[in-house]
């Protein structure tokens, strides 16, 4: 078999800067991929926590739930990743792939049991605060309007406007109103009620139903809560656009708090 490159010409030859590389390989078609020089970055950028890609400060993850971490692989062709984790709680990990951002979620507005005035709910570590009225949008506040259709297209719109790599959309229902969470450079998806209650928002993460697997859940893992805790590698990326760890706490009572860091080459 003969591997054949070929390209545009060029007076002067591109030049390289520092721990840059040029790289061939295959997609999962069988196909050269051809790429310019990409950069292969020494310095791990934070995907969730406090120091996360967008500053955003996000919440613990509390006792049996999922946190899924996405990773953009699409603008040079990655062969691996090296997941740093940080924990102050027992959890597992288990690695995901696919070709888009798969990251998303939905909020049902129930018409049995409104959101009330001045209730609060978190998503990716910003505040939404429903008004009855005079809602202040720099504020991250959104009008309930006439019904929960009113408040749910209002929150939607908020969101979107607010929440960096996030779109929101409503759509109306029978009895209930649903904002679906679609994610472009998001990195996470998180939610919190705060003090709405729970029959009145109801989040659900749908991020699994689109994944592929890439290894099964792990064992648990011990807290780890150092500067860059254990190193996973997720080998074999092989041409897939985006790479995804599923953290889960398994501290059997506490809250965790985990930090993210991810290296690409």
């Amino acid at each position: 078999m003969a591997i054949v490159a070929s390209g545009e010409h060029r007076d002067n030859a591109p030049e390289l800067a520092d721990h840059e590389q040029c790289k061939l390989q295959m997609d999962v078609s069988g196909n050269l991929l051809t790429r310019e020089a990409s950069q292969f970055t020494e310095d791990w950028n934070y995907n969730y926590g406090a120091a996360s890609t967008y500053g955003l400060t996000t919440g613990t993850v509390a006792n049996a739930a999922k946190i899924y971490v996405a990773l953009d692989c699409s603008d040079f062709p990655v062969s691996g990743v090296d997941w740093g984790i940080k924990s102050d709680q027992q959890y597992t990990y288990q690695l995901f792939r696919s070709h888009q951002n798969e990251l998303t979620a939905t909020i049902v507005f129930t018409d049995a049991t409104a959101v009330d005035n001045n209730d609060p709910v978190i998503l990716n570590g910003i505040t939404f605060t429903a008004k009855t009225s005079g809602a202040v949008a720099a504020s991250h506040e959104y009008n309930l309007g006439a019904d929960n259709g009113a408040a749910a297209t209002n929150f939607a719109a908020a969101v979107t406007a607010h929440v960096p790599g996030v779109s929101a959309a409503s759509v109306a229902g029978a009895g209930i109103d649903t904002v679906t969470l679609t994610c472009t450079d998001a990195t996470c998806l998180q939610f919190s009620r705060s003090t709405t209650d729970a029959n009145e928002m109801a989040y659900t993460d749908n991020t699994l139903g689109s994944l592929w697997t890439h290894a099964a859940v792990s064992a648990n893992q011990a807290a780890n809560n150092t500067t860059r805790g254990i190193v996973l590698n997720q080998a074999s990326v092989n041409g897939w656009e985006w790479c995804f760890l599923c953290l889960t706490n398994t501290s059997g009572g506490s809250a965790a708090t985990f930090e993210v860091r991810a290296l690409r080459y």
